[in-house]
């Protein structure tokens, strides 16, 4: 039962980044965790996110949506073409043991090296509504 999950899941990751155009391959730390994730743009300058991170030292996880506000520089000046700054925040839970639910706020910046290929930093932080915090560094790929 358990691989047909995992089967099921790897099947709507993969018709699903086809559908969204990105998929993300994130590092964190701390903790370490590694995570995937997908990124749809709703707007010019919005994109939705949705990751799910891993922490196998918990073990436990942290899954999120979330709403960027994403320009590309390039707009205003076209030497900055393919830096796009972002911020943004959404839901998210994180699942260890009892899972917390809260807010979950992403500020940085997306490298494009080619049409298809980004890499990013982001600082994230999570707060939960019981009172918890959670505040780390991720960096990652972007493939669409």
């Amino acid at each position: 039962m358990r691989k047909v999950l995992w089967m099921l899941a790897l099947l709507a990751l993969g018709t699903g980044a086809l559908a969204q155009r990105a998929v993300s391959f994130r590092l964190s730390l701390p903790p370490a965790g590694l995570g995937l994730g997908l990124e749809a743009p709703l707007e010019r300058n919005l994109a939705f996110r949705g990751f799910v991170d891993l922490f196998p030292g918990g073990p436990s996880f942290l899954a999120a949506g979330e709403v960027l506000f994403k320009p590309d520089l390039g707009q205003w000046d076209r030497d900055l073409r393919g830096i796009r700054p972002y911020f943004g925040g959404g839901l998210a839970g994180y699942f260890a043991g009892p899972g917390e639910v809260g807010i979950h706020l992403s500020l940085g910046v997306e490298f494009l090296l080619d049409a298809r290929t980004g890499i990013f930093l982001d600082g994230e932080y999570f707060y939960a509504f019981g009172g918890g915090r959670f505040p780390r560094t991720v960096i990652g790929a972007n493939l669409r």
